[in-house]
């Protein structure tokens, strides 16, 4: 796990800012799923800068990867070529349009109609980065990388980690509960489950295929030998996640299981990402 840590920044990147765009799709659906009155709204688009600060967090963690940092703005020159290039673009796209919704709905601006437009647009947008996300490391000089499982992987995140993240956004704002005696609590249990099936079904057949790759230096099954009770963290944490999830949308303890599952998130993607460059395995004289 020495290599992984070597990994942090990127690892921290792709655990919140994936999940923080995920709780635009959990907010998309109560948006979708329930009628809110205006002091409603109002409470829940000043919580919304909590996901959104999440996304921030995480882009700018990702910066101290950089050899230089003021360098940043070289990876945009290669767009259409490069995957990292294409991440950085949709994800820039992203928080632009994040931004834009929670200054113009904090700023009241956002009538009933163009709120449900403008909010599907960016949860597509959050789902779109996270695929991309996972593209970028899809490539033909990191065999245990390149494999479209990586992209299955993150979308689980986001849904797995943004549905806690996003109805814990609901419940601090007081309006979990009307939220729950509509569709939103189907909606929402179905998106969390979808999550965890992709996110703990990606990442484990990732990681198990590793096991039959080797190079001339290193063998897959050794490096899968060395994370196996990272893995086993990584999955219980999820399954948790996904347990509080459940718990908080079938209204029991709905706040404090919303936090719960939203830290298990947290921790379970986290060891997740650190186990993804644990078994980073290179393409040598043989696989």
């Amino acid at each position: 796990m020495e290599a992984a840590f070597a990994e942090l920044p990127l690892a921290l990147f792709t655990t919140l800012a994936p999940m923080g765009a995920g709780a635009f799709i959990a907010l998309a659906l109560a948006f979708f799923t329930t009628t809110f009155t205006d002091v409603q709204v109002k409470k829940i688009d000043r919580m919304t800068l909590i996901p959104l600060v999440v996304v921030l967090v995480g882009f700018a963690a990702s910066f101290f990867h950089l050899a230089s940092p003021l360098h940043a703005a070289g990876v945009f020159a290669g767009i259409g070529s490069s995957p990292l290039s294409n991440e950085i673009l949709v994800g820039s796209l992203f928080v632009v349009l994040a931004l834009v919704y929670v200054i113009l709905a904090l700023a009241g601006k956002l009538s009933g109609g163009a709120r449900k437009g403008f909010v599907a647009v960016v949860a597509v947008a959050a789902a779109v980065f996270a695929c991309f996300t996972g593209m970028a490391y899809m490539m033909e000089t990191i065999a245990s990388w390149n494999s479209p499982l990586v992209v299955v992987q993150l979308l689980g995140f986001a849904l797995l980690g943004g549905m806690p993240l996003g109805t814990l956004v609901l419940g601090l704002a007081g309006t979990l509960p009307d939220a729950l005696k509509g569709s939103f609590k189907t909606a929402g249990i179905v998106v969390a489950a979808a999550g965890a099936v992709l996110a703990i079904g990606g990442f484990c057949v990732q990681v198990m295929g590793v096991g039959g790759m080797e190079n001339a230096l290193v063998s897959g099954a050794d490096l899968v030998a060395d994370v196996t009770i990272y893995l086993a963290v990584a999955v219980a944490s999820l399954v948790l996640a996904a347990a509080g999830t459940v718990a908080a949308l079938l209204g029991k303890s709905p706040v404090a299981m919303a936090g719960f599952g939203a830290v298990m998130a947290v921790i379970g993607i986290f060891v997740a990402r650190l186990v993804f460059y644990a078994v980073q395995l290179s393409v040598g004289l043989s696989f």
